[in-house]
């Protein structure tokens, strides 16, 4: 019970450091280095957010937001946003106005990564249920 208290509470901590500092655009040589900074990552303003990054503040936000998914709803997530966008928060789709990580419609370019995250949950959540679901319904059908 403590451990799970304990480590919500370190969700929402890394949830709120990783949105305020994408959002005012606070840039950290020093929190790059320690988060592997991989040279391949994108750039948000002077944030940089890596396919790493973004996959950690989407397992963050599960964790806090949706505490009753377990493991297999976040690797479900995982495979499913891994082939829509490979955890790319400017992937476009060319035949639809699907974009980001997420591919979720209607979703304008230069939409910051934690809310194309928060998108794409609340999307998975209203249409599907949760992750695994949606996860079944690609692999069935090649989208969700």
């Amino acid at each position: 019970m403590l451990t799970s208290i304990v480590k919500k509470y370190f969700a929402s901590i890394s949830i709120a450091i990783l949105t305020l500092a994408s959002l005012i655009g606070i840039h950290s040589k020093h929190l790059a280095e320690q988060q592997d900074y991989d040279p391949k990552c994108v750039e948000f303003g002077p944030t940089i957010w890596s396919k790493q990054r973004a996959k950690a503040y989407a397992l963050a936000y599960m964790k806090v937001h949706h505490p009753t998914w377990t493991r297999a709803e976040w690797r479900s997530l995982n495979k499913l946003w891994g082939k829509e966008s490979a955890w790319n928060m400017h992937a476009d789709n060319p035949e639809s106005s699907a974009y980001g990580i997420a591919q979720v419609l209607n979703t304008k370019p230069g939409t910051p990564a934690p809310l194309q995250i928060e998108k794409g949950l609340s999307y998975i959540v209203h249409r599907y249920d949760k992750p695994s679901i949606a996860w079944s319904h690609w692999r069935k059908n090649g989208w969700y």
